[in-house]
């Protein structure tokens, strides 16, 4: 049985787990690390379907609606920032303990566990240690900031970006118009999930022309112009900062290369060509910074305070 058969474009990834099902040497724990969006948690779920219905044929359908006694998923609540200690020292160290009920083994997946606070990555830690010998616990994370006592007790298993291919023939499959879906594919850059949000983004190409307007604003505006940046991104933050990176790395692109091929969007290459004259460092030093301040949408901190943060970076870079 292919159980990965729903997995796009990660065949290197797939390697070490398809071997352990074969071998039935499966560890005790697993990181799979890798940018968002590119098939981590699907992999997982994929994963622990295949370790419980080894010993369980019948459970494929509750694996899949997160019910089977032997399947646990834990994530961040709704109300909170952070994976709290409870959620790891009263949710999924008791569950672990017990024997299985229907299948030979108990799986876990810990999805997003760079949100681990301290006292909960701790307190994982001490079960890494001694795991019961029933347990496989599999840890889902878009990045590797975990304790290096965590991650040296895994199988590191790395993810990729996807190719615009890959993207592209999903979105095929999904009934996407074909120019609509090529350039859906260029703008995930390397991401399914994001390709999927901007598919259904019903006002994508309006979003487009005001993340260039944005950056036109602020390269020609005063600092001043930075907060009212920030308050037209608000419409839609995260999805206008991911358009205003991806000009941004079109700008890089073509100051270095001066080759309209490697664009990701063909229609930011007049902007491009009023742009050149930038000093490419600190475009490259800005791409990095906003792409790192990007990634706080997702977190505690107010979504104004981020907008401002990613303004005032592009207005640096564009002067």
């Amino acid at each position: 049985m292919d159980y990965f058969s729903e997995i796009i474009g990660q065949e290197r990834a797939l390697l070490p787990l398809q071997k352990a099902l074969q071998t039935g040497r499966i560890n005790h724990a697993y990181l799979f690390v890798g940018p968002a969006g590119v098939g981590k948690l699907t992999t997982a779920e994929a994963f622990a379907r295949a370790i419980i219905i080894e010993t369980d044929p019948q459970g494929v359908a509750y694996v899949q609606e997160r019910v089977h006694p032997d399947f646990m998923v834990i994530e961040k609540m709704e109300s909170k920032t952070l994976i709290g200690i409870e959620q790891i020292n009263r949710e999924m160290e008791p569950w672990l303990a017990l024997k299985p009920y229907r299948s030979s083994r108990r799986v876990v997946i810990i999805k997003d566990a760079h949100l681990l606070s301290i006292p909960a990555a701790n307190a994982l830690l001490k079960t890494l240690e001694e795991p019961p010998g029933h347990a496989v616990i599999i840890l889902v994370s878009d990045e590797q900031n975990l304790l290096d006592t965590i991650i040296s007790r895994c199988q590191v298993i790395r993810f990729f970006p996807l190719t615009e291919m890959n993207i592209s023939e999903f979105l095929l499959g999904r009934g996407v118009d074909p120019d609509r879906a090529a350039n859906l594919a260029r703008l995930g850059q390397g991401s399914i999930a994001a390709a999927l949000i901007m598919a259904e983004e019903a006002g994508l190409e309006e979003l487009w022309d005001t993340a260039q307007n944005l950056i036109k604003s602020l390269a020609s505006g005063q600092e001043i112009d930075v907060l009212k940046c920030a308050e037209q991104m608000e419409k839609k933050p995260a999805m206008i900062a991911s358009l205003m990176s991806t000009l941004l790395r079109d700008i890089y692109i073509y100051q270095v290369t001066g080759q309209k091929q490697l664009l990701v969007m063909q229609s930011s290459l007049k902007l491009c060509e009023d742009f050149n004259k930038l000093i490419p460092a600190s475009v490259q030093t800005a791409l990095v910074n906003i792409d790192k301040l990007r990634k706080q949408y997702r977190g505690p901190v107010s979504s104004v305070l981020i907008s401002i943060n990613i303004s005032y970076q592009l207005w640096d870079a564009l002067q």
